[in-house]
């Protein structure tokens, strides 16, 4: 698996798109999480945005890519002080935001794409992880 810097073009769909958008771009949903109060927690919520293409070979590889995310060997997703850890380490994926710096990194699969927005600051949600079916 290899994760890499967004470019500023793809880093809008890292946020909610218009329902013909998301039809067009083959948005499936996506994950929002934080870390907890202590930063080593892990609460999600999960959002449907084309439920046709949420098929059960998607939610396979989609469980697969997270718990990889959350491991030591990649540790984005592991807790806030390795995600601000992996931040520092790919400085080309920070973009500044309205009050705060928010980094945005891309993981492909053959089928799928998953475009994140991370955000280490306590008190927020860290993560936004947009699911899309590959049209390439």
């Amino acid at each position: 698996m290899e994760i890499r810097a967004l470019t500023e073009a793809e880093r809008k769909y890292t946020y909610q798109q218009s329902m013909q958008l998301r039809g067009q771009t083959g948005c499936i949903g996506y994950l929002r999480g934080d870390f907890g109060r202590d930063g080593d927690e892990f609460y999600t919520t999960w959002t449907d945005q084309y439920d046709q293409l949420k098929t059960d070979e998607f939610k396979a590889e989609f469980d697969d890519v997270i718990n990889a995310l959350r491991s030591t060997e990649y540790g984005l997703l592991q807790n806030r002080s390795a995600m601000r850890r992996y931040a520092a380490q790919n400085t080309g994926s920070a973009f500044e935001e309205n009050y705060c710096t928010e980094y945005c990194f891309r993981v492909d699969t053959e089928k799928h794409a998953y475009l994140l927005r991370c955000n280490p600051t306590q008190g927020d949600y860290n993560f936004y992880c947009y699911c899309y079916k590959r049209m390439d």
